[in-house]
């Protein structure tokens, strides 16, 4: 019942931790041919279409990055690609560092004037990017990169910028329906990819303005409930949220000319978006502002009535008529109000209520907001919440109630998938009181949600480590029963069984019934496991040396082995070097205890021998 690690070892390479997961499984490896850290990027083959799509893309990436470091030293290094093991690798340089959306999730919004320099960094590699005509096939080919975003901006820790994977990088000449944008990030796709597919130096600066717009706003400026939302929103027209105040007029104006609806009122290339941001940071008049921008589609104005001309002057004679039609209007009029009334009271409550509920009734990336403005949205909510019931699902209550769980429910899972598919072994280094924030305002707007209560209880689990770790018992086999589908609360007991109850057998299960579920152990899960056939073996050397009973010395030995196999393939992980020096320091006492009992034993056999003889 032992996992085994997904690789130990890859080829020459020695893997040392996951470094994440995008199409592809990213290590940190180790090459021992030249003692240098390398990031391998593998992905195992399979016959389905969209692996064999990702495999093609990968290869023809691997050999256009390797083409552009020579043109720029700032495009990473590829050492090594190619097939093996019946996978895909590519072995490239490592640089520290973290990326662009890492940055953001920590710190939300950028300095517009820091945005400008990242932006004018990434401009001046697309330039050469799209300078550039890569060898493939025997034919010399254009390119884009194809998947500009924040995550494959990697930030140094002296700002140094480096545009990241090129593994969907494109040959624009190429008819092959690798251009197609399901390859790419739809957040940062343009309209007329989203719409035909079209890759081109455009797509690249639509995903760089995309990018320019989240790092001074904090999010994306589109967002929706699910992918076909999202492209349709792109794709409409609709001008993207109002940047925040904080943002300069002439970087507004940059980021419009980029996000324009038309391809021809963008910029034309990077080096005229270059060229504009430089004047921004110069605090000079930029392109951008010097140019009267086509609007974005508008509701269309109301044209106002036409005066109305001066009518003659009513003849006595008529002024009885007048009067008694007047007396007529008069009473037509009282009975239309009283009809509407009953027609336009309701919707002017509806209107209010439209127009209270609108802030919830648009998508929030509570990702990266903070638990006061999580807050803030749920008591706007409570205030409206029992408003328009008798109007059922209509009410914009209630479309604010699906938006407001939908993205209560994403801020959460994201926490939750972050840590799972983290190698950090240090909990608290998680988000979990905002992950209870969420999920506890998800349980109010929907009790009977089974996979909200067992989200819940997960991240209260895990919040009460590691001073609670019983009570952080209860709710994980509390989330257990919630998430009979999720590997996610079989972990977390496996963590307990492990360190708090020292039940090797249990935490195997737990580890296996993780497995079972889809999940892949890496270093974090492999350490766990050691460190507990560490603990058991440390106890039955113990039991040896007091009872001197053999069966424990094997048991022990055992254990140790089980404890080193997994130990040495993720040395320099958390603790394990320091857990490593222990086992072996185990070792070398058991084998220096044994031999001192070997040599007592004789010693002890001598002397009978000696006296029998007498």
């Amino acid at each position: 019942m032992t996992p085994t690690l997904h690789f130990k070892q890859f080829g020459r390479y020695e893997i040392i931790r996951k470094l994440g997961r995008s199409m592809t499984d990213v290590y940190l490896a180790l090459d021992p041919e030249t003692n240098r850290r390398v990031v391998l990027k593998i992905v195992e083959n399979s016959h389905d279409a969209y692996t064999q799509l990702i495999m093609e893309a990968e290869k023809r990436g691997a050999a256009i990055q390797k083409q552009l470091h020579t043109l720029d030293p700032r495009i990473l290094q590829i050492y090594d690609y190619g097939e093996q093991n019946g996978c895909f690798f590519v072995a490239m340089e490592y640089v520290e560092g973290r990326s662009l959306a890492e940055l953001l999730r920590d710190e939300q919004r950028l300095d517009p004037r820091r945005a400008a320099r990242i932006a004018i960094e990434v401009c001046s590699q697309l330039q050469t990017l799209h300078s550039f005509e890569a060898e493939l096939d025997g034919r010399k080919r254009a390119v884009v990169h194809g998947d500009i975003k924040p995550a494959n901006i990697q930030i140094g820790p002296h700002d140094e910028v480096r545009l990241l994977d090129f593994g969907i990088a494109k040959a624009i000449t190429s008819t092959h329906n690798l251009t197609h944008h399901n390859l790419g990030s739809p957040a940062y796709c343009s309209p007329e990819r989203v719409r035909n597919s079209q890759v081109d130096q455009h797509a690249d600066l639509w995903a760089l303005g995309v990018t320019v717009y989240e790092m001074v706003a904090g999010m994306p400026p589109y967002q929706a409930q699910n992918t076909r939302k999202l492209e349709n929103l792109i794709q409409s027209r609709r001008p993207p949220r109002a940047l925040p105040e904080s943002c300069p007029q002439p970087l507004r104006a940059v980021i419009s000319k980029a996000l324009a609806a038309d391809i021809g009122h963008r910029y034309e290339s990077a080096s005229v978006l270059e060229h504009d941001l430089q004047l921004f940071l110069q605090n000079r008049k930029t392109l951008a502002e010097t140019e009267k921008l086509r609007a974005w589609d508008s509701n269309a104005t109301l044209d106002k009535a036409p005066p109305p001309k001066p009518g003659k002057a009513i003849p006595k004679q008529k002024v009885a008529s007048v009067l008694a039609e007047v007396n007529r209007i008069l009473w037509a009029g009282i009975a239309g109000l009283a009809a509407g009334l009953l027609l336009f009271v309701p919707a002017g409550y509806v209107y209010r209520l439209t127009l209270q509920t609108e802030p919830l009734r648009s998508p929030h990336d509570y990702v990266r907001a903070g638990i006061p403005d999580i807050d803030a949205d749920w008591r706007l909510f409570q205030s409206v919440q029992n408003k328009g019931g008798y109007l059922g699902r209509f009410s914009p209550v209630a479309t604010a109630k699906q938006t407001l769980r939908t993205d209560l429910m994403a801020a959460a899972n994201d926490i939750i998938e972050g840590y799972r598919n983290s190698t950090d072994p240090a909990v608290e280094n998680f988000d979990w009181p905002k992950a209870q924030a969420c999920l506890k305002h998800a349980v109010e707007l929907d009790p009977k949600d089974r996979d909200a209560r067992g989200k819940l209880a997960l991240c209260e689990g895990y919040g009460r480590l590691p001073k609670d770790a019983i009570g952080a018992k209860a709710k994980f086999e509390s989330a257990a029963s919630e998430l009979p589908a999720s590997p996610d609360p079989h972990l977390a007991l496996a963590r307990i069984y492990v360190y708090t109850l020292r039940n090797v057998g249990m935490a195997m299960v737990q580890f296996h019934a993780a497995e079972q579920l889809g999940f892949r152990p890496g270093p974090r899960e492999f350490e766990q496991q050691a460190d507990a056939y560490l603990y058991r073996a440390e106890q039955e050397f113990r039991q040896w040396q007091q009872a001197d009973q053999a069966h424990y010395l094997l048991l022990a030995q055992r254990d140790f082995d089980r404890a080193r196999s997994l130990y040495e393939p993720i040395t320099g992980f958390s603790k394990v070097s320091q857990n490593l020096d222990q086992l072996y320091h185990d070792e070398n006492r058991e084998r220096e205890l044994q031999s001192a009992r070997e040599k007592k034993k004789l010693r002890f056999r001598h002397t009978r021998y000696q006296r029998r003889w007498r």
